[in-house]
């Protein structure tokens, strides 16, 4: 063992001379050429880019002398050598696109002289193969920085020639490889520093631990002051997101999703989100009135919306009631499973794939064209809000001839989306960075935690989708549905206006405009930035592409994030909801065997609406072929319109009671609870899917043993934080919202 010890030791003394020569020859150089390489910081986190930030294509003067001095110290001989075996080497797997060699993170971590880095930069492996980046941790001394780290895959392509350079050291084999590709004049690099807590970070605990003091009082007050007055629920705030029932005299009503308020407005909240039902206790307890003020009574009140008891109550409740659509909590909730698990597969991308040629190949399979389609699991939230806005709001203006107080109509929606939206971004920015860890975790939180103390403010008004401009620039980039449908809310009075005052005709006018105006841009935008649908264009460089096919923009921003090209989903659930309000149930009016025909030719087409889109590109992706203009057209125009009308045939066939076994599945009372907490699952399942992918240390292998237990890991971790933070902080606020703003 020290004669293998010895023998490392001898390697990094090579090493560091090598250097050394490289660091003497650039010197030399210098007056000849620039030499100049472009150091940006890091693939994974676009906010921390350096952009255009040319160096001396030389290691520092202070990183060389560290490396010299610990050669030229016997009392760090141990140490180097732990360096050198910390540091990311070559496997096998390179022609199944394992070009992510990270290391021994905790290794170098654990090393007092010793920092960790990653550098990452581009290269060709073959003619027949597209560029592939390759990520290498370095561990590295601490005076070195990340411009060092960034510079070092290049001085260690110039090691190959180096006469010092032994056959079979790591060092060596990483050069030789290097050696024998194009390797790009860009890299770039960083390095991971001890964290320092802040200001911004106890801030957050504070608020943190202020809502756990406030749960703790208000548990308390539950539990033995009203028990000793011998009051009744005093101040009950009934947050209920199962039912659409009948609105009482005063107060809330629970929608399913969304919050009626029976006195002077309606609310509607997105899918994603279930309702807040809830009535002030004046007039209640005659008996409390004379005992307390009403401000201690008001205190009371606002006391037990903090209780933990009444919280999970209301949250665990499975039961529906008179007037819902039961259909729809199992829609919510399985739109959500879906939604994370395209997401499991997309996360791994971040940190690299150690076979991810067979990832790519998995791409042909014609069942994992659910995962690649995913994305109309989002449709399914637009239907579902359109759906409900136009059901309830119209319920409420039918209760009050018309009469509606839209500024309220915003005012609750905003109040109902916000709170729980700032504050994951608020952990994101000052909690997320330490609480996990691997190669590159504190500096992805910190990218994305930079990235939203700049834009935090574009959430917040939600126009996020639309400034910053990129998908990629975004704070908590996921956050682009709830842009959309808040935006879709704005404009929804328009459609229920109209609805109310002009019945059929104004549905179909309204509506219609917005389908067909969303068909025309979507098919529109296609054409002028030359969107061919590929495989390329799911997950692979769009620059392999042939020039004449090659879209000239990213069509992720242009075609996923905007309202102009998602509103029609939205829009079809607006017409199913007026159906379902206005409109009888003239089917059962038919004879039986009329109705049972129907029911099949209904269902029929709805398979055909629903399963096309999803599948229709299987043929694309298992011959790796190249759609034609035309088809690219066609499907970009009507693939999202042909979903959301086998959505509509589905609910009111449910609704209707013909939908089988579909709607004893998706009307169990057991989704009723998840479906209550799929907001906060949706806001936190990205941040635990970086916290499960980046904590690996090294690139994720993929089987679909493996990636199932990824993912049910990620589901059922994120409905337990969504419940953490339903407690914490969204339903008791949600029952102060109706307990004041309701008065």
């Amino acid at each position: 063992m020290a004669g293998q010890y010895q023998y490392m030791y001898q390697l990094c003394v090579i090493l560091v001379s090598a250097l050394a020569l490289v660091h003497a020859r650039a010197d030399t150089q210098a007056d000849d050429s620039e030499g100049t390489t472009t150091i940006r910081r890091g693939p994974y986190v676009p906010a921390l880019v350096l952009q255009n930030t040319p160096v001396d294509n030389t290691l520092s003067e202070a990183c060389l002398a560290a490396f010299h001095n610990l050669t030229d110290d016997p009392a760090t001989k141990f140490q180097v050598m732990k360096m050198l075996d910390a540091f990311g080497k070559p496997g096998a797997g390179a022609f199944e696109g394992d070009f992510s060699w990270y290391g021994d993170y905790q290794e170098c971590q654990s090393i007092p002289i010793a920092k960790y880095c990653v550098s990452s930069f581009t290269f060709n492996l073959s003619a027949s193969f597209p560029p592939m980046q390759t990520v290498i941790g370095l561990c590295l001394p601490k005076e070195c920085t990340e411009e060092d780290a960034a510079l070092l895959p290049s001085h260690i392509n110039e090691l190959s020639s180096n006469p010092f350079s032994m056959s079979g050291n790591a060092t060596n084999m990483i050069a030789k490889f290097m050696a024998q590709h194009e390797i790009a004049n860009t890299s770039t690099g960083f390095c991971l520093e001890p964290l320092q807590s802040n200001a911004g970070f106890a801030g957050t605990l504070f608020l943190i631990f202020s809502f756990v003091a406030l749960l703790v009082i208000g548990t308390l007050v539950d539990s033995f002051y009203c028990a000793d007055q011998q009051l009744p629920r005093v101040g009950v705030v009934s947050v209920d997101r199962s039912s659409h029932s009948r609105p009482p005299a005063n107060g809330y009503v629970t929608t399913g999703h969304d919050v009626q308020y029976s006195g002077n407005m309606t609310d509607e909240k997105l899918p994603l989100l279930g309702a807040v039902s809830g009535h002030t206790a004046a007039g209640q307890h005659a008996g409390g009135a004379g005992k307390s003020s009403a401000t201690s009574r008001l205190l009371i009140d606002l006391l037990l919306c903090f209780s933990v008891p009444r919280k999970l109550k209301t949250i665990l409740a499975a039961e529906h009631k008179q007037g819902t659509i039961p259909c729809l909590h199992g829609l919510r909730f399985f739109s959500m499973c879906w939604v994370i698990l395209g997401h499991c597969y997309m996360w791994p991308t971040l940190i690299g794939e150690s076979n991810i040629l067979y990832a790519y190949s998995i791409m042909k399979r014609t069942s994992f064209q659910w995962v690649l389609n995913g994305t109309f699991s989002v449709d399914t939230f637009f239907f579902l809000s359109g759906l409900l806005v136009t059901f309830l709001t119209l319920k409420h203006m039918e209760s009050t001839g018309g009469q509606m107080k839209w500024p309220m109509f915003y005012i609750h929606r905003f109040l109902r989306l916000t709170p729980l939206y700032m504050f994951v971004i608020l952990m994101v920015i000052y909690v997320t960075p330490y609480i996990g860890q691997g190669p590159i975790w504190p500096h992805l939180m910190q990218g994305m935690g930079d990235t939203c103390k700049k834009y935090w403010w574009t959430n917040l008004l939600y126009i996020n989708n639309f400034y910053p401009t990129g998908l990629a620039s975004e704070c908590i980039g996921w956050s682009w549905y709830l842009a959309n449908d808040m935006q879709f809310f704005i404009i929804s009075p328009i459609v229920i206006v109209a609805a109310y005052r002009f019945h059929k005709a104004g549905v179909a006018v309204t509506c219609g405009f917005l389908i067909v105006s969303c068909i025309i841009i979507r098919a529109a935008l296609t054409y002028s930035f030359n969107d061919h649908l590929s495989v390329f264009t799911f997950g692979v460089n769009t620059d392999q592409m042939p020039v004449a096919v090659r879209p000239t923009r990213n069509m992720g921003d242009v075609l996923y994030t905007k309202p102009y090209t998602r509103v029609a989903t939205y829009a079809i659930g607006m017409v199913v909801g007026y159906t379902i309000r206005r409109m009888p149930n003239s089917v059962h009016t038919l004879p039986r065997s009329s109705r049972l025909v129907i029911a099949t030719l209904a269902w029929m087409l709805a398979a055909i609406l629903l399963l096309a889109p999803v599948f229709g590109l299987t043929h694309m992706y298992k011959h790796s072929t190249i759609l034609s203009m035309s088809a690219s057209i066609m499907y970009n125009g009507f693939g999202r319109v042909s979903w959301g009308l086998g959505l509509a045939i589905l609910v009111l066939a449910c609704h209707s009671g013909y939908g089988g076994f579909v709607n004893g599945i998706l009307s169990h009372p057991m989704w009723i609870p998840l479906s209550r907490l799929t907001y906060g699952a949706y806001l936190v399942h990205p941040v635990i899917l970086f916290l499960m992918f980046s904590g690996v240390g090294q690139a994720v292998y993929f089987t679909d043993t493996i990636m199932i237990f990824y993912y049910l890991a990620a589901l059922t971790s994120s409905y337990i934080l969504s419940l953490v933070f339903a407690v914490l902080l969204e339903y008791p606020l949600l029952a102060v919202e109706s307990r004041l703003v309701g008065r």
